[in-house]
């Protein structure tokens, strides 16, 4: 309709005996060893049949191997169409979709994915795929690219999500469609841009994105955000993932929090610390550190992630972030004295029971034992298997547990680690399960 070029790539062996097929394909069963091939040619169902004789033609590509790249010329001949933009949808998202992505990626393509117009086993698979896809490519639906490539005042539209600064260009769209035998066809859209820069700030955006979309295809309602104040607690909000992606999936700015609740309030009240002369006026932003990201076991439709503050204004990382404060002294350190660390943790905490002791006291400790007992250990298994189960789920290591002095107190062990920024961050996350198992 606008002027694109279509190619379709579909399984079809060249030689009658599938001799040509590739390795992974004959091992697979007989749907995959067995294609169709000269005597037998694949099939398209009727409301995709190539338009061979219509407008320029359609290009047609037998493959015979998982990603097109493989087993295809296509790399020469989108490079003869000097395309340089490729949108992928089809089947099976984790699987030739993935594999696809991945080739055109590393050929250098800027890669963008149709998450709705790609199709799975099930859910699952198709959340895994998405999920494979991250970094290698922009993952936005079909009406958002439809959107860029309708004409608009004689231009195409363009996505904020790939270019922030709102500019247009004026594109040639090429549309790619693939399709398994008689199975329902793959569709991929290439789009091709005259003077195209890949920006990294769409390459992040199109990463967040396919994170997003993952995560909700796996359940998750909420995406909260934290950072931890200058009395080690803990603050955050959440939003929901819903909102979150219909704002273009731009993470950075989306939770605010003022300048007193970082470093102004005490760890028992919301009441201003007196000289401290913070008030709510001055507004941080919060920029979270993907690599955090967890599903909280123990709140299964909630994610987290912990960031960095930042002045709303200028964007500069604030003297009050602690996480900051962390990260540039772990630079310093190696920048300027060659220093590294290996550094573990010792989480200690005592268990209560409540009680109905009329004498005032409603909590009590969960035993009398001392140090190094088998008495917590054996009387808190259940608790304590509970709590490993959920930190190994978060990729929280233990080396040990153990009684420790006080009443019904434990201490668990974290690995010894050379990454001294996650550890604190496993620290932040160990805190809140310990919390949560212990309510349960």
């Amino acid at each position: 309709e606008f002027g694109s070029e279509v190619i379709f790539t579909y399984l079809e062996a060249l030689t009658k005996d599938c001799r040509d097929v590739s390795l992974d394909y004959k091992l697979s069963g007989p749907k995959l060893a067995e294609l169709p091939g000269p005597a037998h040619p694949a099939k398209f169902l009727p409301e995709l049949q190539p338009q061979k004789m219509e407008g320029r033609g359609d290009i047609l590509l037998p493959k015979t191997s998982c990603s097109v790249f493989n087993s295809t010329n296509i790399s020469y001949i989108l490079r003869n169409l000097q395309i340089e933009q490729v949108v992928l949808c089809g089947q099976l998202t984790d699987q030739c979709v993935e594999s696809t992505a991945r080739d055109a990626a590393d050929l250098g393509y800027f890669v963008t994915v149709a998450e709705d117009a790609c199709a799975a086993t099930g859910m699952a698979e198709h959340a895994k795929g998405l999920s494979g896809m991250m970094g290698f490519s922009r993952i936005v639906s079909t009406q958002q690219i439809l959107d860029e490539v309708t004409p608009a005042k004689g231009k195409h539209l363009c996505s904020k999500d790939v270019r922030p600064d709102d500019s247009c260009l004026e594109t040639k769209p090429v549309s790619l469609n693939e399709s398994t035998g008689t199975l329902s066809a793959t569709s991929t859209f290439i789009q091709q841009v005259s003077d195209w820069k890949t920006s990294r700030d769409a390459k992040i955006s199109g990463a967040s994105g396919a994170l997003l979309r993952a995560l909700r295809y796996a359940g998750v309602e909420f995406l909260r955000f934290a950072t931890i104040d200058a009395v080690n607690s803990i603050r955050c909000k959440a939003a929901p993932i819903d909102s979150v992606i219909e704002r273009g999936s731009d993470l950075d700015g989306l939770i605010s929090i003022a300048e007193v609740c970082v470093a102004g309030l005490p760890n028992y009240a919301d009441e201003m610390v007196y000289g401290t002369y913070l008030n709510a006026k001055n507004v941080l932003t919060l920029k979270p550190d993907l690599n955090t990201l967890k599903v909280l076991p123990y709140a299964e439709k909630t994610a987290m992630a912990l960031g960095t503050l930042h002045n709303q204004r200028t964007g500069k990382l604030s003297p009050l972030c602690t996480r900051g404060l962390l990260s540039r002294l772990l630079h310093t350190a190696a920048e300027k004295f060659g220093l590294a660390f290996c550094v573990g943790a010792e989480i200690e905490f005592c268990l209560f029971r409540e009680s109905d002791d009329s004498q005032g006291q409603p909590l009590h400790a969960v035993d009398d034992s001392l140090f190094g007992h088998s008495t917590t250990l054996n009387d808190q298994e259940s608790f304590i298997s509970d709590l490993h189960h959920q930190l190994k789920k978060q990729d929280i290591q233990v080396e040990l547990v153990h009684a420790e002095s006080a009443s019904g107190q434990l201490e668990i062990v974290l690995k010894y680690q050379v990454d001294t920024l996650k550890l604190a961050d496993d620290v932040v996350f160990a805190r809140e399960t310990i919390r949560a198992c212990a309510k349960a």
